[in-house]
């Protein structure tokens, strides 16, 4: 009999340290995966970074240019007020440019702030969803004494109505 209990003992250990074993196994799979998934992420925003970065130089680098291309134009004759016109024309490209490359600087920087406050919100919510499955198991209880408690309360009336 005590052999049987020692068998059975065993068996149940050792199926509990392979539950263990299985369970560190996904552990490590769900890592490598969160580490990869990390390191993409990584590299999108340097990516993302970079080019914006990129376009910054460029519009900076092109507004120099505009700027020494209006002293040149100021040193020639009269006869180069059509071209003063297009190079106004020019510069306001050039801004429009900046603004534009400002704005997806900051739509870059609104992306990954927004990134963030998703993964929140998702494990807000799976919060919110264990305390929601608490409460209606609460629910369920206080349902379950009321129901007692009104054939309690029938139980009694009935006592009482038998009573002279």
């Amino acid at each position: 009999m005590q052999a049987a209990l020692a068998l059975a003992g065993a068996f149940a250990a050792g199926w509990t340290a392979q539950g263990w074993r299985a369970d560190a196994a996904a552990a490590r799979v769900q890592a490598v995966q969160s580490e990869k998934d990390v390191a993409q992420a990584q590299q999108s925003q340097a990516a993302t970074e970079n080019k914006a970065g990129a376009l910054l130089q460029h519009a900076h680098d092109q507004q120099d240019n505009i700027h020494d291309y209006t002293h040149k134009l100021a040193q020639l004759e009269a006869g180069r007020a059509a071209d003063t016109a297009r190079i106004a024309s020019l510069q306001h490209a050039v801004s429009a440019a900046a603004t534009r490359s400002a704005q997806l600087a900051g739509d870059a920087a609104a992306c990954r702030d927004l990134a963030d406050q998703h993964q929140r919100l998702a494990a807000l919510a799976g919060e919110g969803g264990a305390v929601v499955a608490g409460l209606a198991s609460l629910v369920r209880q206080r349902d379950a004494e009321l129901g007692l408690l009104a054939g309690q309360i029938r139980v009694d009336r009935g006592l009482i109505g038998q009573l002279p």
